[in-house]
């Protein structure tokens, strides 16, 4: 009877672990750079030499702050829901209201590479947002 309780709690605790551990994306990450392909097939480039974003994610939340040449163009936060390599952006809130409600669905994928002696990670997404479709790399911050 003891083993069987013993194995019990065994189980239990590696499901909670399990299930409380953080996914790959967790973390703070600095926008790399970004290719957006509207929808008349035209396309805009972006890189962090004049805008700078930065992505915060804990847990199923996520928080996303933005600047271009100095000034503030806004934020947004909501839940942050993964599912293998695929996660969900659910915006509850920011300073944009015609994302408040809004579920963006991503593909994401993680790339490491040494630099400067360093690992360094750097996560790709793609997906669509308001008929525009997105290439985004982001670097995590140490």
């Amino acid at each position: 009877m003891k083993q069987i309780i013993s194995s019990a709690i065994v189980a239990l605790t590696v499901l909670i672990s399990a299930q409380v551990s953080a996914h790959t994306f967790e973390g703070n990450w600095y926008f790399v750079k970004g290719e957006y392909k509207k929808p008349d097939g035209s396309i805009l480039k972006a890189d962090n030499s004049s805008l700078v974003a930065v992505k915060s994610i804990k847990g199923d939340i996520f928080s996303l702050t933005n600047t271009e040449d100095g000034v503030f163009l806004g934020y947004l936060a909501g839940d942050f829901l993964v599912d293998g390599d695929n996660y969900t952006e659910a915006v509850k809130t920011g300073t944009r209201a015609k994302h408040h409600g809004k579920n963006y669905h991503f593909k994401g994928w993680l790339e490491t590479s040494e630099e400067n002696g360093k690992t360094v990670t750097y996560w790709h997404h793609e997906g669509e947002v308001e008929g525009i479709k997105e290439y985004e790399v982001w670097r995590k911050l140490l």
